[in-house]
């Protein structure tokens, strides 16, 4: 049984036998059971070694037959790849949760830099989160320079569980929105993290369909005890943790990173007063003008457009 593989530019048709290729723009793909007429219309183009179109093709083949040989073609196998070192991510280790049960309140302090988000940092954000009474302090040995993220989390403990609720400050350095220079944009997000000292085990069926209250009374019935557990059911799956009882610290980086890259918008201004630039040679406006002319086109209600003075009219 044969098959045809149409790519962008070229026709492969493969039997048993020989293999050929005709190049034509198709993007499809055939197998096992085609049509009669698209097959029978190749194969007979193909078996007709009349025709010159296949002849520099079949020539093409025959040179470079030479190099799809054993010696030539490299083997690769995948299960080899536990041999390659793990460099882990940058952002590891830069925010680090200790456990402690006396300490309720925590205060952390990184950089842009450190959490892997340089691109974000530059010489405007460390200027406004200076304005806005955020510094580097002296704990940060990594990118001492940076845009500062200082983090808050208040610390709730349960019954073999933790829940981290926190904000996070910081300035980040998007593309202003009307003119595209360099913007500063303020962070403060909220989070939440639960940690769990027994393991997650993620439902395979979520019913989203009941209020919660409704939802809470028929999955938990009419225990009282896990009802004092409602307010961890809005925390998301990827925010719970497992962090088991002879486990000393965990690392919550790449949370608080995933948390800045959520307030990355297109909406960000460089100033409120920020005039753009112009629509048609695209000259920034803040900082020079252009001599383009500006139509201002009469807006047009069709058939209502004299009604406002018609009843004006009427009316005096």
């Amino acid at each position: 049984m044969g098959y045809i593989v149409f790519s962008h530019s070229l026709v492969t048709l493969s039997t048993s036998s020989s293999t050929s290729i005709l190049a034509a723009p198709f993007s499809f793909l055939f197998s096992g059971q085609f049509s009669s007429f698209p097959f029978l219309l190749i194969h007979s183009l193909l078996r007709s070694k009349s025709l010159n179109v296949l002849k520099p093709v079949r020539d093409s083949i025959n040179q470079n037959s030479e190099y799809f040989t054993e010696e030539n073609t490299i083997t690769i196998d995948w299960e080899d790849q536990e041999d390659i070192e793990d460099i882990g991510s940058p952002w590891e280790g830069a925010v680090i949760y200790r456990r402690n049960p006396s300490i309720t309140h925590l205060e952390y302090c990184t950089t842009l830099e450190r959490l892997g988000l340089g691109k974000l940092s530059s010489d405007i954000s460390k200027t406004r989160a200076s304005v806005m009474g955020l510094r580097v302090t002296r704990a940060v040995k990594d990118y001492p320079n940076g845009t500062p993220v200082q983090i808050s989390i208040d610390v709730t403990r349960k019954k073999q569980k933790m829940r981290l609720d926190g904000i996070i400050k910081t300035v980040i350095t998007l593309g202003c929105n009307r003119c595209g220079e360099p913007a500063a944009e303020g962070i403060f997000s909220n989070f939440s993290l639960l940690l769990s000292e027994e393991p997650i085990e993620e439902p395979e069926i979520i019913d989203i369909g009941a209020t919660f209250e409704e939802g809470f009374k028929s999955f938990y019935g009419s225990n009282p005890e896990v009802g004092e557990d409602d307010d961890d059911a809005s925390i998301d799956w990827d925010d719970r943790l497992y962090f088991p009882p002879e486990e000393k610290e965990i690392d919550i980086s790449k949370h608080i990173r995933d948390m800045v890259h959520l307030e990355i918008t297109i909406n960000a201004v460089c100033d409120s007063r920020c005039k753009g630039i112009c629509l048609k040679c695209g000259t920034n406006l803040n900082t020079s003008s252009c001599n383009c002319s500006e139509e201002v086109k009469e807006k047009g209600y069709g058939p209502l457009g004299n009604l406002g003075k018609q009843i004006q009219q009427k009316l005096s």
